[in-house]
């Protein structure tokens, strides 16, 4: 992990201070102590813990001590920076009490996740004061325990280091929770009979469109058809993310969408497509939806979870399994939700839904003991009566937490972003329409979390990518994390957006900067269009002979592009990509190439071409 101190953010800071650090979320309570003297990481500092530290503490040292530059020891000294456990069932779990003064700080928590949380307060300050921090004692604690983001990378692919991207800005903002939608389908089914008349009559002929309008973003040994072929992470990639960021602070909760949405599992199995009357929705939509009252789907089901969970891909102890947006019988909808979760808890984790009983009403129990329900849409699930029935809840609903970036810049629920004076003003996990939060059982309500969907991905995608996408999630993730620490904001909204606005170099969240990059590239004769690349990165390859059409081109996210242009063979050419906010072109031996790249598919739709920066081979 690179060093967050970087030298652009570092502003000059006086010896002696002791103002209240000013971080996101805010500290719960701060006490000045002026005469301790303010603190400056030294170069010899170490981060310090004890001999006995548990391995999630040393996990946590180490991340902070990469991000800082320095080394972890086990024997303090002065001038270091010391964590320490000491558990206390009467604490909160993710609270820290931090004391600094010029000789050293001291973190203690009663875990070590809540002294991990310590670093990233210390983190923000170092950052913003030159790697002092002042005399005084911080004691922080949030006021919920489930701060979350929920991402789809389900519906639209995007790379892996996105993925880690968007777990180094949760753990930033002490965001605990960070939900992956791995799998989903275009939302519009309907559509591709009229785009494709010849093509598309019946649902079932949606199962053989290509490429596919369904998705499913992991490895899987049993059933390989299930994996998408543009981007999918394998087992390992996926245990690795896992992992870097439970080193982090943040728990990756997998989410795979059934029994609707679930276009990907009905094409690897079509005998399992549903086959009874659509309640509400289009007859395109069966294709989507599984067929619950054949004995062969829960056991499918099932098996492809389980695959995740014995294999410790799914090592957490939330699992998510969807459950939003049935239109098949309410009964049969509600037998296969309490045996699916049944199966979950039996496995010994807690299953969390997109609680939906409101539209789903129904004589058949549904287990709800040790399951969490994500409030999502007052028209399918409200609050209380899901309290009522037994759930845990999550408040994530749409009216306030929702956005589909299309690039049209709408604000509000279901638009580009979202206003965040007004979440920030207005909202807490507490905020639901027409509801007294007095009313709601405060043991019973988890926190909240904000989601950002990508419905209009595929035959609608128009091309905003993780770059573009970037600055607002940032920006969301800092704001709904101060909405779930603190009762009550203690600065002006002004104050807050200045200084997340002044953290997004350290996250690399910064709004896209134009780049170029030159290469000298020589088709052999007789290439007859073998590609050749020229550079790879996570997100991005850039191509002199694209695998597509022999063209000049790159692959962004998955999607291949290519621009009207070749190089000539048997000699040599100067190739130079330029790329800047939304757009992208290629300039060969001084001329510019006419004209926008072209997707490979459903080009039409696309008119922003952002690309991210590779790293030269």
């Amino acid at each position: 992990m690179k060093a967050f101190l970087l030298p652009t953010l570092l502003l000059a800071a006086a010896t002696a201070w002791c103002a209240k650090p000013e971080v996101i979320p805010e500290l719960r309570q701060w006490t000045d102590n002026a005469a301790a003297g303010a603190y400056t990481l030294g170069a010899d500092a170490r981060v310090v813990i004890p001999e006995d530290a548990s391995p999630a503490l040393v996990r946590h040292a180490q991340t902070f001590a990469d991000e800082i530059g320095r080394a972890v020891a086990r024997t303090a000294r002065p001038g270091d920076i010391v964590l320490t456990v000491a558990p206390d069932p009467k604490a909160n779990p993710e609270g820290y009490t931090l004391t600094a003064g010029k000789d050293g700080i001291r973190i203690a928590a009663p875990t070590p996740l809540g002294a991990f949380w310590g670093t990233r307060s210390l983190l923000q300050v170092f950052q913003a004061k030159g790697n002092t921090f002042p005399g005084g004692e911080a004691k922080d604690w949030p006021e919920y325990a489930h701060r979350g983001f929920m991402f789809d990378c389900g519906r639209k692919p995007f790379a892996l280091d996105t993925l880690r991207q968007l777990v180094r800005i949760c753990s930033y903002y002490k965001l605990n929770e960070l939900q992956l939608h791995l799998s989903d389908n275009y939302i519009w089914l309907h559509r591709y009979a009229e785009w494709f008349p010849d093509k598309v009559k019946t649902a079932a002929d949606i199962l053989k469109v290509e490429p596919s309008p369904g998705a499913f973003r992991l490895e899987n040994a049993k059933y390989p058809a299930l994996t998408s072929t543009d981007i999918a992470y394998s087992k390992a990639q996926f245990k690795n993310l896992v992992a870097e960021a439970a080193a982090q602070g943040v728990t990756i909760v997998p989410e795979l969408d059934v029994p609707g949405h679930a276009l990907q599992m009905v094409r690897a199995r079509p005998d399992l497509m549903y086959k009874g009357p659509i309640h509400g929705k289009h007859d395109m939509e069966r294709a989507a939806m599984l067929d619950l009252d054949n004995p062969e789907t829960l056991p499918y089901v099932a098996s492809i979870f389980d695959e995740y969970i014995d294999e410790g891909v799914f090592p957490g102890q939330v699992v998510h399994i969807g459950g939003d947006e049935y239109y098949g019988d309410n009964e049969s909808y509600r037998r296969f939700i309490d045996a699916l979760c049944k199966h979950l808890l039996a496995k010994g984790k807690t299953p969390r839904l997109w609680c939906s009983f409101r539209r789903k009403p129904g004589k058949t129990p549904v287990s709800s003991k040790g399951v969490q329900a994500s409030i999502w849409s007052m028209d399918w699930e409200r609050p209380l009566p899901a309290i009522q029935a037994g759930f845990d809840i999550l408040n994530i609903l749409d009216s306030w937490t929702y956005i589909v970036p299309r690039g049209g810049n709408r604000v509000g629920a279901y638009g580009d972003d979202l206003d965040t004076r007004k979440l920030y003003e207005q909202w807490s996990p507490l905020t639901f329409p027409n509801t007294d939060p007095a009313a709601i059982d405060r043991a019973k309500l988890l926190g909240g979390a904000w989601a950002l969907w990508t419905d209009v991905s595929g035959p609608s995608d128009p091309g905003l990518c993780a770059k573009d996408l970037l600055p607002r999630i940032q920006r969301l993730c800092a704001t709904f994390a101060q909405k779930c620490w603190v009762k009550a904001n203690g600065r002006p909204y002004e104050a807050f957006l200045a200084q997340v606005n002044a953290q997004a170099n350290a996250l690399d969240t910064a709004e896209p900067q134009p780049w170029e990059m030159t290469f000298e590239v020589t088709v052999p004769a007789g290439n007859a269009k073998k590609p050749i690349l020229l550079t790879s990165s996570g997100e991005t390859d850039l191509y002199a002979v694209s695998p597509v059409n022999g063209n000049i081109g790159f692959r962004r996210e998955g999607a291949q592009y290519t621009f009207d242009a070749a190089l000539p063979e048997g000699k040599t050419s100067k190739v130079t990509f330029h790329s800047e906010k939304y757009k992208t072109w290629v300039v060969v031996d001084g001329k510019k190439i006419e004209g926008n790249p072209v997707r490979e598919h459903y080009p039409k739709t696309c008119k922003f071409f952002t690309l991210a920066k590779p790293q030269a081979k």
